[in-house]
């Protein structure tokens, strides 16, 4: 039995860039079918995308038959642009609106690589929750790997107007002290 366990341990892979973010919110890069076996250990009810251009059939097809919902967050400014700028605010505020509803837990937030659009994303949460920018920025770069635009990013995360998401009375625990502040 005990080695049973073990194979079945080792069978599971984690997406690229993986990480829990806070209890019930994870991110990562796109995943594929390797990581299949271990996304369903996260009991995940949403997933927000934050490109399309990357999710490809079998990832589609997990996501229905394991009656995940997937929310699609466009990056107007990015494939507008091809990269030039970072991206749109409203695919943070977006994003961060999934992310601000327990209704929609566990969440896992997912990019191709799971480093850039998904490092902003997340930067964006942080400073929400009233995080340092140099804890942001630290967390950022940790993922990020020397984006070419991580000054963009870091200056995005900075210029972010929190205002813009309304954390209500159906905002995840961790949003508490951020909740009783305002």
């Amino acid at each position: 039995i005990f080695m049973s366990k073990i194979a079945t341990m080792a069978s599971l892979f984690p997406p690229v860039n993986f990480n829990c973010v806070e209890d019930g919110l994870y991110r990562s890069g796109m995943p594929f079918e390797i990581n299949f076996e271990f996304i369903k250990t996260l009991k995940l009810k949403t997933v927000v995308v934050l490109t399309s251009n990357y999710v490809d059939d079998s990832v589609s097809k997990f996501f229905e038959e394991n009656n995940i919902q997937v929310v699609y967050v466009e990056n107007s400014v990015t494939d507008a642009l091809h990269g030039v700028l970072p991206f749109a605010e409203e695919m943070v505020t977006e994003s961060l609106n999934v992310i601000a509803d327990k209704a929609n837990y566990p969440v896992l937030v997912s990019c191709k690589s799971g480093k850039n659009l998904t490092g902003v994303v997340i930067a964006c949460l942080r400073k929400l929750q009233r995080w340092s920018l140099i804890s942001i920025y630290e967390e950022y770069r940790r993922y990020a790997g020397g984006s070419r635009l991580q000054q963009q990013h870091e200056q995005f995360v900075e210029l972010f107007d929190t205002d813009l998401i309304h954390l209500g009375s159906n905002a995840p625990p961790f949003f508490i002290k951020q909740i009783q502040q305002s």
